[in-house]
C-alpha cells in the first residue's frame, strides 16, 4: 500500500506541473491533452471542481522565543487584534577577556565616567509617532543561552530591578541610547577592582543581563524591531573623554523574547471566533508574535469523489486580505507558510512544500491582495486515506515580526474561500 500510495504522488505531482502550464481555465470536456495519442484501454478522464472548505481561528501557542534574530520591543493597540505587548531579555558580554578596570580608570574619581546602552533597530511596525517610554531593569535571574524559551515566558518583580526609563522615538540613525545610572558605573568598577581581572563567566555572574519593557504614554503605539547582533547595540563604558570599552550583546549573548495578547478591544468577530475555536470562521485571522494562526481542514473532499482512482493533478487555494484591514504601519505578512497536523499533535512540511517550495506559494500578490498555495500532494494523501487532521496556515517570521491579516474564511456568507482542484480519473 505504502509503495502504491508513494506512487500515485509521484504521478500527481508530475501531471501537476503540465496541467499548471497547460490549464488556463477549468472545462469539464473530453479534449483533454494527450488523450489523441493514448490507447482507448488507457484513457483517463480529466475534471475540474471546487471544495469548500474549513477555517478556525487558533491561538499560536508554545512558541520558542530564544536567540532569535529580531527581539521586538513595544506595544500596539490595533483595532481589529487588540493589544499587543513585546519585551526582551538579553546578556551583555566583553568585549575582551582578561579586563580589569581600575587600571585605566581611578575608582576614587569616577567624574566623567559614564556607561550608555544603545539598541539598533531595523524597523518600526504601528504609528512612531505615538509616545512611548523604555524601561531598562537590570536582571536578577539567571539566563542562559542553552535553555529554551516560550513566547509566555515573563519576570515577576522579584526577577529584576529598574535601572532607567527614558522616553523614545524614532531617530535618524535607528538606534535607541539609554544613559545608565552612575550607581551602576561605580557597581562595576567597584566589584572588578576587587578581582585581578575579569572574564566573561565573572562578568555574567556578577551583571546576569538587561530586561527591556516599555510603557505607552499616549497614542496607538508601535514595536521596535531590535537588531541585538548588530555590532551597534551595545553597552559602552566611556572615561578619560576619549576612551572606552564596549560590552557586547551580538550572536553569542542569551537573548529571550516575550510577548503578550490582549483582545479585550479587539474586533467583535475576532473575538468570537477565539471565544469559539471548534466553530468554522468567517475569517482567517493571522497574527504574528505568537498571537493567532489558522486551522484549515477538507470536509468536503470526501463527498467529490465516486472512484478511489483518482489523481489529484492541481490543487490550488487561494485567500484574499478582507478589504480596509490592512496599511502600511500595520503592514500583512511578505509571505505565508502551511505546515500539516500530525496525528501526534506535531507539526510537519506539506509534501508539496517539500517537492517544490516555489511552486507551493505564499508569496504576498499585491495585485489582488491575495496568497495562492498549491497543494495537490497533500489532497492527494488525504484522498488516499490519511485523516484530516488539518494544516495551520501561519505568517513566515511569525516568531519575530507582528505581521498581521484577516482574511476571508470559508464560511464567510459572500466570499467564502475555496479549492479549485483539477483530477484525473483512470
Amino acid at each position: 500500500m505504502k509503495k502504491i500510495f508513494n506512487a500515485r504522488l509521484i504521478i500527481a505531482f508530475a501531471l501537476t506541473a503540465i496541467l499548471a502550464i497547460a490549464n488556463t481555465a477549468c472545462k469539464d470536456d473530453d479534449s483533454a491533452i494527450g488523450t489523441g495519442i493514448m490507447p482507448s484501454s488507457d484513457m483517463m478522464e480529466f475534471k475540474c471542481d471546487t471544495l469548500g472548505i474549513q477555517t478556525f481561528a487558533v491561538r499560536d501557542t508554545h512558541v520558542e522565543t530564544q536567540n532569535r534574530t529580531v527581539n521586538p520591543i513595544g506595544i500596539i493597540n490595533d483595532e481589529i487584534f487588540g493589544q499587543t505587548t513585546a519585551s526582551c531579555a538579553f546578556q551583555v558580554l566583553l568585549s575582551s577577556n582578561n579586563v580589569q578596570f581600575n587600571r585605566e580608570i581611578d575608582i576614587n574619581d569616577l567624574t566623567g565616567v559614564k556607561l550608555t546602552l544603545q539598541l539598533k533597530y531595523d524597523e518600526i511596525y504601528g504609528s512612531a509617532e505615538s509616545s512611548m517610554k523604555i524601561n531598562i531593569n537590570r536582571l536578577l535571574a539567571d539566563i542562559s543561552y542553552d535553555s529554551t524559551y516560550y513566547d509566555d515566558t515573563h519576570f515577576d518583580a522579584s526577577q529584576y530591578e529598574l535601572l532607567q526609563s527614558a522616553d523614545i522615538s524614532a531617530s535618524s540613525d535607528s538606534i535607541i541610547k539609554v544613559e545608565m545610572p552612575q550607581s551602576l558605573v561605580e557597581s562595576i568598577i567597584t566589584q572588578n577592582a576587587g578581582q585581578t581581572t575579569w572574564s566573561n563567566e565573572d562578568f555574567v555572574k556578577f551583571f546576569k543581563g538587561i530586561y527591556v519593557n516599555t510603557e505607552l504614554n499616549s497614542g496607538d503605539g508601535c514595536i521596535y524591531a531590535l537588531n541585538l547582533i548588530s555590532s551597534k547595540s551595545k553597552m559602552v563604558l566611556t572615561y578619560k573623554d576619549t576612551c572606552s570599552f564596549d560590552f557586547n550583546i551580538g550572536e553569542y549573548a542569551a537573548k529571550i523574547n516575550m510577548y503578550t495578547h490582549d483582545y479585550t478591544n479587539a474586533d467583535s468577530e475576532l473575538k468570537d471566533a477565539i471565544d469559539n475555536p471548534e466553530q468554522p470562521s468567517k475569517y482567517c485571522y493571522i497574527q504574528g508574535l505568537a498571537g493567532l494562526k489558522t486551522k484549515i481542514k477538507f470536509p468536503e473532499l470526501a463527498n467529490l469523489f465516486d472512484s478511489t482512482n483518482i489523481i489529484i493533478n492541481k490543487a490550488q487555494l487561494k485567500v484574499k486580505i478582507k478589504e480596509g484591514t490592512s496599511s502600511e504601519k500595520l503592514p500583512s505578512p511578505k509571505a505565508m507558510s502551511m505546515t500539516r497536523i500530525l496525528s501526534s499533535g506535531l507539526f510537519d512540511f506539506l509534501e508539496d512544500y517539500k517537492s517544490n517550495s516555489k511552486y507551493f506559494g505564499g508569496q504576498f500578490d499585491d495585485s489582488d491582495n491575495s496568497y495562492t498555495f498549491n497543494i495537490p500532494l497533500h489532497l492527494q494523501s488525504l484522498q488516499l486515506g490519511e485523516p484530516d487532521n488539518g494544516i495551520y496556515m501561519v505568517a513566515n517570521d511569525n516568531r519575530i515580526v507582528p505581521y498581521r491579516a484577516m482574511l476571508y474564511g470559508g464560511a464567510h456568507e459572500n466570499y467564502s474561500v475555496k479549492i479549485l482542484v483539477y483530477y484525473s480519473k483512470y
